[in-house]
């Protein structure tokens, strides 16, 4: 934590010598810098990042990974052979901590152990260039053409990585002459801006393009951190949840006809009730002894609580309320006084000439350890949280045949084709877009040339202004990557699973001998 703040002190110093050079240089071109805002895990954290030699601690390197080994086949062995519980629970402790470990947080928040994000230089040239604009994500050199990336500690205070965001977007600004900056965000990226917009408002910021956000958190966390998983019965919702994953290509539609397969002939039941005879035993202990000495005194995974579970989750993790009071300070500030005034700080500075666009996955069912195993997803956060509020088919079915019509408002139908969201429940149903079986971590060409055309709009961008450039509300990648306007429900696959593997090798042999 001292590194990370001593980073932008170096900033503010910074500031001094080069604010007076930098002012000189004032960009007369239309379009803003950019200022992306990764999400969690993004950039690795390391354990001395000051020091000649500095040790990566997340991910965790091949070497951590081979050394762990052991205890994991200890672990599958002791739950799928011996059904020897509290040694396979041991063995996870274990392996955890190993991989794990050195990420701790104290009940305090503040990281335990000498871990930070490495020391970066700054940009110290300006490369936007105004023309042949276009957002994307690899930024291996830290700063490219038309946008500089934003790190920051995933595991700490949302709101004070809050307050670095606006000293690195006063940087920009000044390197680059522009009085503001367009911001894209995405995952947990979108709660960092959420804080910044609530403290800071948009003086500095022109436009926002909120992608895949967990600002109202997911029910994955939610249901974690309040010790509420389950996975008993719930082959058919794993079945879903994979094939969901894997899309619609000839070798998904091949992996997931033996998904089925696996599923019919009981080899995913055996699976599903096997782990949850595991977490019936030894969840709580290890949860305590594991989950939560390591990941549960992470402020930054608190942000990820839905309002539903919060308090919930705060009585099963923290029973010692006055040990963990420090923390929970910490992440009630950001609970109360950003995720749940979510749209009053949007209303606000979008009332002050803030433009914004929020993308929101759907079409996967939710991960199929939580109770929510009906909710849709981006693979990982729940599509209502990232919509703030659409209504969703429960994952595997379309709404009624007559739902469309019943929803059809104001002339402007926002029930998708497909009949799997209604986003007339939308806090903002004009402005959030929303894209079939995309996920979480996917930017494919035509998904970052939506974001790119958003952020180029002349005004505020809606369902309605984004039509001239091709767009429609529901969208999908094909295989190439790029987006397709989704105009009508998904088959229904009548094949047989026999069937989908011999049809799905031809296809794949097919394709790999004709171009």
């Amino acid at each position: 934590m001292k590194r990370v703040v001593s980073i932008f002190i170096c900033i503010a110093v910074l500031f001094s010598f080069t604010t007076v050079a930098f002012s000189a240089n004032k960009c007369n071109c239309d379009v803003n810098p950019v200022v992306f805002v990764h999400g969690f895990g993004s950039y690795p954290l390391y354990l001395d990042a000051d020091s000649e030699n500095p040790i990566q601690v997340f991910p965790p390197d091949a070497q951590s990974i081979i050394k762990s080994v052991p205890s994991i086949i200890g672990v599958v062995n002791n739950l799928a052979v011996t059904k020897n519980y509290k040694k396979c629970a041991n063995q996870i402790v274990d392996v955890f901590y190993k991989l794990m470990g050195q990420l701790a947080c104290d009940e305090n928040g503040n990281s335990v152990y000498n871990v930070s994000i490495e020391n970066r230089p700054l940009p110290t040239e300006d490369h936007h260039t105004g023309t042949d604009y276009c957002f994307h994500t690899q930024d291996e050199d830290f700063n490219e053409k038309d946008q500089y990336s934003f790190y920051y500690d995933f595991r700490l205070d949302t709101i004070q990585n809050a307050e670095y965001l606006n000293d690195y977007i006063k940087y920009i600004k000044e390197l680059t002459g522009h009085d503001k900056v367009n911001i894209v965000c995405h995952s947990q990226g979108n709660t960092v801006v959420a804080a910044y917009l609530s403290k800071y408002e948009n003086k500095d910021v022109a436009k926002v393009v909120f992608c895949s956000p967990a600002y109202q958190g997911l029910s994955l966390i939610g249901n974690i951190l309040g010790g509420n998983v389950n996975v008993r019965g719930k082959s058919d919702a794993l079945e879903l949840y994979l094939k969901g994953v894997l899309g619609y290509s000839p070798a998904a539609q091949l992996g997931g006809a033996i998904i089925s397969i696996l599923n019919d002939y009981g080899v995913l039941p055996a699976i599903t009730d096997r782990l949850q005879d595991l977490l019936d035993a030894e969840f709580a202990r290890v949860y305590d002894e594991a989950l939560l000495d390591v990941i549960g005194t992470w402020p930054g995974i608190w942000a990820f609580c839905p309002d539903e579970y919060y308090e919930d989750a705060k009585a099963y993790s923290f029973k010692d309320s006055d040990k963990y009071a420090g923390l929970i300070e910490i992440i009630d500030n950001y609970h109360y006084n950003v995720q749940n005034k979510l749209t009053d700080i949007i209303d606000k500075c979008s009332a002050q000439g803030m433009q914004f666009t929020i993308t929101a996955g759907y079409g996967i069912s939710t991960i199929p350890v939580v109770p929510e195993k009906e909710n849709q997803t981006d693979l990982l956060i729940d599509t209502k949280y990232m919509s703030i509020g659409a209504t969703c088919a429960d994952a595997g079915e379309v709404f009624a045949d007559d739902y469309k019509q019943i929803k059809y408002r104001n002339g402007v139908n926002y029930v998708s084709p497909d009949m799997l969201v209604d986003a007339s429940t939308c806090a903002y149903p004009d402005r959030t877009f929303f894209f079939r079986g995309q996920l979480h971590d996917q930017f494919d060409t035509g998904y970052t040339k939506f974001i790119t055309d958003a952020l180029l709009s002349d005004t505020q961008p809606t369902v309605t202004s984004m039509a001239k450039y091709g767009y429609s509300q529901f969208m999908y990648n094909d295989e190439d990557g790029n987006l397709i306007n989704v105009t009508e429900p998904v088959p229904a696959e009548s094949r047989s699973n026999l069937r989908i593997i011999v049809d799905s090798i031809g296809e794949l042999i097919k394709s790999s001998f004709v171009k």
